[in-house]
């Protein structure tokens, strides 16, 4: 049996790449090579690669002396746990590495919608296919996981179109880019886990949307949107952590 501890340090492994991902898709850069300092662009030296470590190592901070953000040791932090807790759940099996695939794409595009407002359709919809594909191999129904991406792309379509409707303005609370993950989310999880898989992330929107408004009402400072996108990727991560794909 692999050591528990092994499987949360592959993970935090893991998040150290999927953070090069989440800096480099946005930045249009090659995806290979050592990683740099999203500050200062300099290659970064062996210690400050070290997940968790290297960023607490800096105490949060470039070699200039400007902050780093704080997203990139949270990353590799819920992809340590999130293996972790399939490990304890699936062992070392088929489900174990598709469900630690669906993860680590909820993990690279919940990070990227947060620090760019931004999903990346050929990722989110290429992931979605690799879904439709592999999910039947460990064990869902293809039927199931087809009408999944199905009903949740159209679901998330209707929303989309009423909120053009309701805010006309650049500020709409949903983009395109929430359909694409709605559609990868129904074909990771199926059509029967589709409502609460979604419901977590809609839930913890919803929370801080109420929030911004009270503050809003309060006259303090407030974000003019939500990283929509973020939420249900936490939210779908949530729901597999807790077991919820049986």
């Amino acid at each position: 049996m692999v050591p528990a501890l092994f499987v949360f340090l592959a993970g935090l492994l893991l998040g150290t790449l999927l953070n090069v991902l989440i800096i480099r898709l946005p930045r249009e850069r090659r995806l290979l090579g050592w990683p740099r300092c999203t500050r200062t662009a300099e290659p970064l030296a062996l210690w400050q690669v070290i997940p968790l470590v290297g960023w607490l190592l800096q105490r949060g901070r470039a070699s200039d002396g400007r902050p780093l953000h704080w997203i990139y040791p949270l990353v590799e932090l819920i992809s340590g746990l999130s293996l972790l807790r399939l490990y304890q759940l699936y062992g070392i099996s088929p489900a174990f590495f598709y469900l630690a695939f669906v993860c680590a794409v909820l993990i690279v595009t919940g990070a990227i919608d947060w620090l760019h407002r931004f999903i990346y359709t050929f990722v989110i919809l290429g992931a979605a296919l690799v879904a439709i594909i592999a999910g039947p191999l460990v064990g869902l129904n293809w039927v199931n996981v087809v009408l999944g991406a199905l009903i949740g792309g159209f679901c998330f379509a209707l929303f989309y179109l009423v909120a053009r409707v309701l805010f006309p303005g650049p500020g709409v609370p949903f983009g395109l880019g929430d359909v694409y993950l709605a559609i990868f989310i129904g074909a990771a999880v199926g059509l029967l886990n589709l409502a609460p898989a979604l419901f977590y992330g809609m839930l913890m929107a919803g929370i801080v949307s109420a929030g911004i408004l009270i503050a809003r009402r309060t006259g303090r400072p407030t974000p003019t949107y939500i990283a929509y996108g973020t939420y249900l990727c936490l939210g779908t991560i949530l729901f597999i952590a807790i077991g919820g794909m049986g």
